[in-house]
């Protein structure tokens, strides 16, 4: 991956600090959303014309049909513009005159590459991804003194899990030490999507090609490798969603958690519904060959083919998405946050969007951050970004 520092260009509109004046200016502020017409980048469009209806959204996109389309249903302050992220020249051209760039066009695994960030950097354009692999959230993160440099403020891994499950992991460990609760030592993510989520052929994709890679934990201070989709246990979600089966992946917040709020034991698990969805994900670990999930034409053609059946299930199994972190702490005490929605299609748009809201109005420092990092997202902004990626939620608790 190519390091080198470009010319910075003037900066579109730079940060400043929480203010009535930021939020005013925010309203008018310029975003574009790559990926724009992809199932998670057309939820971020339509939750920020919900949640600003007079911010200025730029839905960027290879297919001009949908983007078009999308852009008249937001109403007369959204546009289509086309845009080919692999296309560099045309990419930072794009990136002219606007406040931030939102990257939600994936999968990112296997991207050896963060053209976009690179081109964010060039432009002098504030930036925030959906990234939700562990590999690409710490390239990203070697940006981050050129970003620094250059006056561009730059938050990794900002959409639902990771992202919103960060904030929340960051707040309960916060709590814990403001309340002097004992030192904490063990954190845990747990996620359950019906179905696909309603997010489309690309979560399929990601899923995929975590099969393929280690699971990444930390067991008391030592960083451990296990096998994918392995160490099955029974969580309870709470109402609406009650127990249901999670499964080891390798997640990015288990290691930006680990050293950032400074937890020893870490760890992540998914799951899925209906059960045999999970057996499917055990089958595709244990019998098909690492090279064929390390190869990003291969599970693309893989998810064509199953993603007929999946859509039909989906149909049936709904898409609700629930996340539950837990927080232990050295005196015995146990904290809890919870979140439900029964979207999780609408659910990631109103998490992602809740992050460029509290860029747009001051929050984060130039540099590349991760969401549990206050200069990524002060620590006073976490509570009204909770608030906004809450929204339509079935059950939100937090420090239960």
């Amino acid at each position: 991956m190519g390091t080198v520092v470009r010319a910075c260009m003037p900066l579109a509109a730079p940060p400043a600090a929480p203010s009535t004046d930021a939020q005013r200016r925010s309203s008018s502020a310029r975003v574009l959303v790559l990926g724009g017409t992809g199932r998670v980048g057309g939820s971020t469009a339509a939750a920020l014309s919900k949640l600003r209806p007079d911010l200025n959204i730029l839905i960027a996109g290879r297919n001009r049909e949908k983007g078009e389309s999308l852009a008249s249903k937001l109403g007369k302050q959204s546009v289509f513009v086309q845009v080919d992220i692999r296309n560099a020249s045309i990419l930072e051209e794009a990136l002219q005159g606007v406040d931030l760039v939102v990257h939600a066009a994936g999968p990112f695994q296997r991207e050896n590459e963060c053209t976009v960030l690179q081109a964010a950097i060039a432009t002098k354009t504030a930036y925030i991804d959906v990234c939700d692999d562990t590999d690409y959230s710490w390239r990203a993160k070697s940006f981050h003194e050129q970003a620094k440099a250059c006056g561009v403020p730059a938050i990794t891994t900002a959409g639902i899990y990771p992202g919103v499950s960060n904030v929340m992991a960051a707040e309960l460990v916060r709590a814990a030490r403001n309340e002097n609760a004992g030192e904490p030592e063990r954190l845990r993510f747990f996620y359950y999507t019906a179905g696909s989520g309603g997010a489309g052929p690309t979560i399929l994709t990601t899923s995929f090609l975590l099969l393929a890679e280690d699971v990444i934990a930390y067991n008391r201070g030592e960083k451990i490798k296990l096998k994918p989709y392995s160490g099955a246990l029974s969580i309870d979600f709470g109402k609406g969603v009650r127990k249901k089966d999670v499964y080891l992946l390798n997640l990015p917040e288990v290691t930006s958690a680990y050293k950032i709020l400074g937890v020893p034991t870490v760890s992540a698990r998914f799951g899925t519904a209906p059960f045999f969805w999970n057996w499917g994900m055990q089958a595709f670990t244990n019998f098909l060959p690492v090279e064929f999930l390390r190869d990003k034409n291969k599970v693309t053609k893989l998810v064509e083919f199953v993603d007929p059946f999946v859509r039909a299930i989906d149909g049936i199994a709904g898409e609700r998405v629930s996340m539950r972190v837990d927080l232990d702490c050295t005196n015995g005490r146990n904290t809890i946050g919870l979140f439900s929605h029964r979207k999780l299609s609408v659910s990631i748009g109103y998490a992602t969007a809740a992050f460029v809201l509290a860029f747009l109005e001051g929050s984060t420092q130039p540099g590349v951050w991760f969401p549990e990092e206050p200069e990524g997202v002060a620590i006073e902004s976490r509570k009204v970004l909770l608030e906004r990626a809450s929204q339509g939620t079935t059950n939100f608790v937090m420090n239960k």
